[in-house]
């Protein structure tokens, strides 16, 4: 059978076709809480896995993204040679094509460049978990703000909610400013007896002040520290802070309201104790004296969770 021009075009589409599935790069991307061996074994797995489901004609890279802490067995497992600066590279031989491991440590020393890179921009969003860009100190960057626009689509009401609060924040700094100047200026005011400039001065500021306090009843407004103080206050017989069993009672409380879940309040208390302690870390490398925060007071064990 003569096969014609056309069917000779079809035919060599298919085969370029089938070529380019075979060689297509398959990449799993597992995002973690806690990193330990566990994790490890569980990425050799998942890529073994992956590599024989879709038949692939070279094994997968493996992307993973670590929220908070990682043990030190498992980053004893680097190697040299990342072709990502703000990456580690894991050994991978055998079960995945290379294995690029992403924590706050390691995209920390990055995150001053402008504008980001968009993967580093990307580790960020998912590392730090924040709904707004008012957020983050990059909050002009075009990678996070696209970003966080495809996120208005998936949460929806709660970026709404929150975009509502920077509004009223945006307000808030305005009066406040404005408040300020004010009693700067009559402070100022060398036609004034001394007397009466600080008396005017004080109006404008109580003025403020009260402003301040409306807006905070009125979106009942919480210091989240606090709230991890009271938390700390609330250890059980072993030193634990009983986010699961307690939660729904503190939220009774009018506690902890901003957060959906114990997890995400628990996730929260963990990035502030770790953001604390690298500020402790930090000064004390610099010889700068470390004031006591205010949690320092807690029962011992009480940085500890039970889930």
């Amino acid at each position: 059978m003569k096969i014609s021009v056309p069917q000779l075009k079809i035919n060599d589409t298919l085969k370029r076709i089938k070529q380019a599935k075979k060689m297509t790069t398959v990449f799993l991307i597992e995002i973690q809480n806690k990193a330990d061996m566990n994790f490890y074994q569980r990425l050799i797995d998942y890529s073994r896995s992956v590599f024989r489901q879709h038949k692939a004609s070279k094994l997968p890279i493996v992307v993973a993204i670590v929220i908070n802490s990682t043990t030190r067995d498992l980053l004893e497992t680097e190697i040299p040679g990342s072709h990502i600066p703000f990456a580690k590279q894991l050994l991978s031989i055998g079960w995945a094509s290379s294995c690029l491991f992403f924590s706050a440590e390691t995209i920390a020393p990055y995150l001053n460049e402008t504008p980001l890179n968009p993967l580093l921009a990307l580790v960020h969003c998912l590392i730090e978990q924040e709904t707004s860009l008012v957020n983050f100190t990059q909050c002009n960057d075009p990678t996070l703000i696209c970003l966080y626009t495809e996120m208005k689509n998936i949460l929806g009401d709660h970026i709404h909610d929150n975009e509502s609060s920077i509004h009223v924040l945006k307000s808030v700094c305005a009066q406040s400013k404005s408040e300020c100047y004010k009693a700067k200026a009559a402070l100022e005011n060398q036609d004034q007896p001394v007397g009466m400039r600080i008396e005017t001065a004080v109006n404008f500021l109580n003025n403020i002040i009260a402003y301040v306090d409306e807006i905070a009843q009125k979106r009942h407004l919480e210091d989240p520290l606090s709230n991890f103080k009271f938390a700390e206050q609330q250890v059980d017989k072993n030193g634990h802070i009983p986010w699961k069993a307690q939660f729904q009672q503190w939220k009774i409380l009018g506690r902890f309201e901003q957060y959906k879940s114990y997890k995400s309040a628990q996730s929260a208390y963990h990035r502030s104790m770790k953001k604390q302690k690298q500020t402790e870390q930090t000064e004390h490398q610099q010889g700068t004296p470390v004031v006591a925060p205010s949690s320092s007071s807690s029962p011992p064990g009480a940085r500890q969770s039970s889930s």
